[in-house]
């Protein structure tokens, strides 16, 4: 009986080849369904703290300590239909696809949608930290297990902390003017003219965070005014890419996968994303290698860079972005030269020296563990967009080099810049005051002892009343 039954699940081979079985169903679903209650049992866990940090980290008193404020990367908001809905992160961009695709619109500032940032990934839902969302979730439990609230004690004293939520493909000028709204709602709710935060600038999160630092509300192209240190106390940047991130070419190039799906984040999604041209590389930071691994000196920030490689709508026809007709290719080439235009301006204000020592306390904090990527080779070809996998060791020693997997140490520090060789630490950015590296990934970072030490430190340390003699972020606009 048992033979007879085996035979009737077996599928009749052709070409003499073995027996296929299509007995596949039942473990199948058995899968979907042991997947499904996982899914379940992780959901009812995702609003638990994991961990109580030890008490050494977090003993001390709590009075005179200013509020955080947290900036995510990209990709670190939810983005949200008007009614609410959720459209990042859901199972629908994982299998599927949703259309977050801005307009081609010039000038920028109109290439907009009607999108609205959320809370932070991760932190509400567990699907975004099976993704490998989890750095906010850790952030956010080490900050309740040090005592800071997410909304001020009754008794009106204790520490608390907020979170800045944007909307990451826009232009981080524009997100810079809407964290100045943001920390001046904040200092009006609190009843105090003068109120100071601690800032943390996670990976792209930490790019607005300087440019507010450093200009507030203006347009790049002035002088450092210094204009946001009005507003905060501390600026810790945790894995920010002020050198950039030859990633951000690769994506608008190649696209990202979510999940199952190559749609929602595909190449032409992103190439309209004004953020990811501003995390690309500046001139400097060599960037690209020839074939023979020699360093190209481009500027990717220069629209004629692309039109001389054939990259995204100068690329031959038959790798167009889903560009028709050329009136689309044109339209395409107008919207890519204005973002690098943006970009290029943004990258020079962040790199401007200043007249003025920074008046708040400035830090970084990095891995440089792993092996990542650094820089990219351009095929001898017009028309071929650049590699990034390496195709031998020779190449992988050339495109490589230490950092968290995601940003490089030499990007962390702006060690392309000039002031870099005359800082003890290596470091091109004058407005740093120390910076520590260790073993780390970039979505990890928060879950290491030694980083979680160095941040309560940091954040619970009482703010001094003196406050800084700068510009009004507003009157620098």
């Amino acid at each position: 009986m048992a033979r007879g039954r085996r035979r009737r699940d077996e599928i009749a081979p052709g070409n003499g080849d073995p027996p296929r079985r299509r007995d596949w169903f039942a473990p199948f679903m058995w899968g979907v369904l042991a997947a499904g209650s996982g899914m379940v049992l992780a959901n009812s866990l995702a609003t638990r703290r994991r961990r109580a940090l030890p008490v050494r980290l977090i003993r001390g008193a709590r009075s005179g300590v200013a509020p955080v404020v947290v900036i995510p990367g990209i990709m670190g908001s939810r983005l949200m239909r008007p009614d609410g809905t959720p459209v990042w992160l859901n199972i629908r961009n994982a299998v599927g696809h949703y259309d977050l695709t801005l307009p081609l619109t010039l000038p920028l500032t109109e290439s907009r949608d009607d999108l609205v940032p959320g809370p932070l990934l991760g932190t509400t839902a567990v699907m975004p930290r099976l993704f490998g969302f989890t750095e906010y979730y850790d952030l956010l439990d080490i900050l309740a297990a040090a005592g800071f609230n997410s909304s001020p004690p009754k008794d009106g004293h204790g520490p608390t902390h907020h979170v800045f939520s944007y909307d990451w493909r826009r232009d981080l000028v524009e997100t810079a003017r809407r964290l100045h709204e943001s920390l001046e709602a904040l200092a009006e709710a609190r009843g105090d003219p003068g109120a100071r935060f601690n800032v943390i600038g996670h990976s792209m999160g930490g790019l607005v965070a300087r440019y507010y630092l450093r200009y507030g509300t203006a347009e790049p192209g002035g002088p450092v005014t210094w204009a946001g240190a009005r507003r905060i106390a501390n600026l810790i940047l945790v894995a920010v890419p002020n050198g950039g991130g030859i990633h951000a070419l690769e994506a608008m190039l190649y696209g990202n996968r979510v999940g199952l799906s190559h749609t929602t984040l595909a190449a032409p999604v992103i190439a309209r994303m004004p953020s990811v041209y501003q995390l690309m590389p500046p001139r400097g930071a060599a960037a690209l290698l020839d074939d023979k691994l020699e360093p190209l000196d481009v500027d990717l920030h220069d629209v004629a860079t692309w039109d001389h490689y054939g990259w995204g709508p100068f690329a031959p026809a038959r790798r167009g972005l889903d560009l028709s007709d050329e009136g689309a290719r044109d339209k395409s080439r107008a919207f890519l030269e204005a973002a690098l235009v943006r970009s290029g301006a943004f990258h020079r204000a962040l790199a401007r020296e200043p007249e003025n020592q920074c008046p708040v306390r400035v830090v970084l904090l990095g891995g440089d563990c792993l092996p990542t990527i650094a820089r990219g080779i351009v095929p001898d070809k017009r028309g071929l967009p650049p590699r990034f996998v390496p195709w031998h060791r020779k190449e992988n020693d050339a495109m490589f080099e230490a950092g968290d997997g995601r940003v490089t140490r030499a990007s962390v520090l702006a060690s392309h810049l000039p002031l870099a060789e005359q800082s003890v630490l290596g470091c091109g950015l004058p407005e740093v005051a120390d910076a520590v590296f260790g073993s780390a990934d970039h979505h990890g970072i928060y879950r290491e002892p030694t980083f979680q030490s160095i941040l309560l430190r940091l954040l619970l340390r009482p703010v001094k009343s003196t406050v800084p003699v700068v510009a009004d972020p507003a009157a620098a606009g």
